[in-house]
């Protein structure tokens, strides 16, 4: 699935290390001018690659609430001149505000519609040599006394430390009060429930296996076998790409100067322990103060850290540029403090971390982010359990952890951080690098929805193998950003429930074969099919499958298949490609409820396809006149490849792969020969 999360602002992963916590992980935000790129590096190659695989979009967004006539005492552009000198706040240690030198460089106009940038270079605390540090985005700027803009952007690898300022016109046009009765746009589209396929799981082989063109009833079994279990594919190589990509950004390379792309110099996103106080009273921002944005508290902390730029009453302007320019919104406003201000040749970057959650944010348009201080909006809690294996000589059972977070409640953000806080919550006491199986069971509860409030939607599978918890990234994520940016019906996600269980050693096996009768007994029979299955430890299995055939089933040829559920889900995208197309929220939760775990057996008997699919429903058993409607008429209904018959479903212990099939047919009964032709 593609979920775009952020336009304007790419946030890239500058490092990255494995901590006793958890994994602690620091962010670069770079803003590529009028280029726009999707919010996929915050969590690389871990949304299904398609996060991270998508066309970009260029978007245009207004800057909503201008106001006519700022009030506040500010110098316009058109009064500055280069060598104009002047000073900036910031906070470079702890929570105290220190100034810093400023000499105006001079103006850059009309650099993007209806908007200049101010051009100054800045002195003091060491920036000289450290040039400007990410942190320092929203810092006011102050010539002749007067307020003059927000240092907002830097250039990666500069020699100098020449900052851009966003105009103080622009940061005191921006509106601060919420959007009455906000509330995200649904989206425009129906979602493409093919993001709910892992990476690498699209059907084609089973289809290609099952349809390889005309064939004799008689032919022989066709098997399909994966990588041998325990040699997963490009594990090895898929951790190295991530922790490669904790060191670079997208491109792997730095820009140029002669491409103009400017970073902003503002947001450092962190992980850190403990939780947000949000008892502690109003720390009354001062221009200059450090100020975040939490994504995620308790028992971790995710989120940005900059400055604010202006203060008025309980009204709060920050950033100087965009976090995702996603117009109105409604996010907890933080303190933060500032540890040090750390010096890189690619671009330095405060460390900091999240104090008291003590406002809103209403507002990320072009200019910077908006809000005030008081009430805090509402988070989505997420609790994991998570248990281990127990320890040789520790006493008897599995150990067992548990982990409470609360991430920000927003339609696009939201399945991310979900994922993130799972995925962390399994770092912190295990890994995602032994041979081992991670089993899952996610309850998610729903408000909004009737559906999804009587009731809840259910995740549930297993992985194995190294970095197979990432892999999971597309079947944790997708069902939450596929159910809250649905274009049918509004639904809140109100909480979530993980619990996530490590077993060693891994436990894989592969479908090598099946064997039952190539003639099917008369219907109503009961026929037996067993499925050979060789664990990856252990002596090969034979797994008996009795079936009833239906009383009405017709002669012809048909074709048995031992699979996964996982496969056989991927297959749907083959068999009946429109049972994606859905009409309405209840189409999708019918598709998100259907079992797709590896570790349950499938036989299935199926037929030649002549079921239609309308809106997403498979219609069985037509009548010709309505199916010859459908045809000549303008409804598109596209015909299954095959039929289900049968289908029944087996829970093992180990996470399948492969599949084998076995055609059959169902010859005609031989009627008795008439009394009046007997001789």
């Amino acid at each position: 699935m593609g979920l775009f999360i952020a336009y304007n602002t790419e946030l890239s992963l500058i490092q990255g290390t494995h901590t006793p916590n958890g994994v602690l992980l620091w962010f670069n935000v770079s803003v590529e001018g009028s280029l726009v790129t999707s919010f996929s590096s915050i969590f690389p190659r871990i949304v299904g690659c398609s996060l991270l695989a998508a066309c970009l979009m260029v978007m245009f967004f207004p800057v909503a609430g201008r106001s006519a006539e700022p009030v506040a005492d500010f110098i316009p552009l058109s009064e500055i001149s280069p060598g104009m000198t002047g000073f900036g706040l910031t906070v470079f240690e702890g929570t105290r505000i220190d100034t810093f030198g400023v000499r105006v460089v001079g103006v850059q106009e009309n650099v993007r519609a209806d908007g200049s940038f101010l051009l100054v270079e800045i002195s003091g605390h060491g920036l000289e040599i450290s040039s400007i540090a990410q942190g320092m985005s929203g810092s006011p700027v102050y010539l002749d006394g007067r307020f003059a803009g927000a240092l907002a952007f830097g250039w990666g690898g500069a020699l100098k430390p020449i900052a851009g300022v966003t105009p103080a016109e622009e940061m005191l046009a921006l509106p601060t009060r919420p959007v009455a009765s906000f509330e995200a746009e649904p989206g425009s589209l129906a979602p493409d429930l093919r993001g709910l396929l892992a990476p690498g799981l699209f059907g084609g082989q089973l289809a290609r296996d099952l349809f390889p063109g005309a064939a004799s009833p008689d032919e022989p079994i066709r098997s399909s076998f994966p990588v041998p279990a325990g040699q997963w594919p490009a594990s090895r190589e898929m951790i190295m790409t991530l922790l490669e990509d904790l060191a670079t950004n997208d491109s792997g390379t730095l820009p140029g100067p002669e491409s103009w792309i400017v970073q902003p110099v503002g947001f450092t996103a962190q992980t850190v322990g403990g939780e947000v106080d949000q008892s502690g009273s109003d720390p009354a921002f001062q221009p200059g103060s450090a100020c975040a944005i939490p994504l995620i508290t308790g028992d971790a902390k995710l989120g940005a850290i900059g400055t604010v730029t202006w203060v008025d009453g309980d009204q709060v302007l920050m950033m100087g540029h965009p976090f995702m320019q996603r117009g109105p919104v409604d996010w907890p406003l933080a303190t933060a403090e500032i540890l040090t201000v750390f010096p890189s040749r690619q671009m330095s970057f405060k460390m900091g971390t999240i104090g008291h959650v003590v406002g809103s944010v209403h507002h990320d348009q072009r200019a910077g982010l908006s809000g005030r201080t008081g009430p805090a909006p509402a988070m989505v809690p997420v609790s994991v359990e998570l248990e281990l294996p127990s320890v040789a000589g520790a006493a008897a059972g599995a150990e067992k952890r548990s982990y409470e977070f609360a991430v920000v409640d927003d339609t696009q953000l939201t399945p991310t951080l979900v994922f993130w806080a799972l995925y962390n919550s399994l770092l912190a006491e295990a890994d995602d690098a032994s041979l081992q199986n991670v089993s899952y069971r996610i309850e998610t509860m729903w408000e909004g929805s009737a559906a999804l409030e009587a009731e809840p939607l259910v995740l549930s599978g297993v992985t194995s193998g190294p970095g197979g918890a990432m892999r999971l990234a597309a079947e944790w994520m997708a069902p939450l950003g596929i159910i809250l940016n649905n274009s049918f019906e509004k639904a809140r996600l109100k909480e979530v429930r993980a619990r996530l269980v490590i077993s060693r050693p891994m436990a894989t096996a592969t479908i090598v074969g099946l064997t039952g009768p190539r003639v099917l007994p008369e219907p109503g029979s009961e026929v037996v099919f067993r499925v050979e299955i060789q664990p990856r430890l252990g002596e090969r299995q034979v797994i008996e499958m009795p079936v009833v055939l239906p009383a009405n089933l017709e002669p012809g040829s048909f074709r048995v298949i031992a699979a996964s559920a996982a496969e056989l889900f991927a297959f749907e995208s083959q068999r009946a490609s429109g049972r994606f197309q859905v009409a309405d929220l209840g189409g999708i939760l019918e598709i998100l409820r259907t079992g797709r775990s590896a570790d349950t057996l499938v036989l299935a008997l199926l037929a030649p396809g002549r079921n239609m699919v309308i809106q997403g429903q498979e219609m069985h058993n037509l009548p010709g006149s309505v199916s010859h409607l459908i045809e000549t008429g303008n409804m598109q209904a596209p015909k299954t490849l095959a039929d289900y018959v049968l289908r029944t479903d087996r829970s093992m212990p180990w996470a399948l792969g492969g599949h084998a099939i076995r055609a059959l047919r169902l010859e005609s009964a031989i009627e008795p020969i008439k009394e009046e032709r007997r001789p």
